[in-house]
Formats: C-alpha cells, structure tokens, sequence
C-alpha cells in the first residue's frame, strides 16, 4: 500500500493565542510579534537593521538569528487597553 501525495502544503498549526495574524514589511515588525518558521511560531526576543529599512535582523530565543527580507504574515498579541 502506498500513500498519495499531495502538492498542496501542510496547513499552518493554530496561530498563537490572543494574536491575530497580518501581512506586514520588516520595517513593521515589532518586538513580541510571532513569526512562523522551520515549523514553529517563534517569538522576536530582539532586532537589528540589516543596512537598509526593507530588511531586518530578527532575534529569537533559542533559534539562531533570521533575515526577514520581505512581507511576510506575522502574528500580533491582541492589544487589549
């Protein structure tokens, strides 16, 4: 027996809680956001310029540094004031 692939990919896991997701650039980005990669949702710990606005240098915990190059769906705690 053999499994049938699919060329569609993985839907993404729930979002993290209390967060709601939104296209944004790098220059948009904000410490405490969440960006999904290798398969998780880290969190931004820290951030560096990358030399220009249209990149940045996002810092995780645990996970090595990531150059966010372009838009890319990042998720937002929920602003509750």
């Amino acid at each position: 027996m053999y499994e049938h692939r699919t060329k569609e990919p993985r839907p993404l896991p729930p979002p993290p809680i209390g967060t709601v997701g939104h296209t944004r650039p790098p220059g948009d980005v904000r410490i405490g956001d969440f960006v999904y990669l290798d398969g998780e949702y880290q969190r931004v710990r820290d951030m560096r310029s990358a030399g220009t606005a249209a990149q940045r240098v996002l810092i995780f915990a645990g996970r090595e540094p990531w150059v966010m190059r372009e838009a890319r769906t990042t998720y937002r705690p929920i602003d509750r004031r």
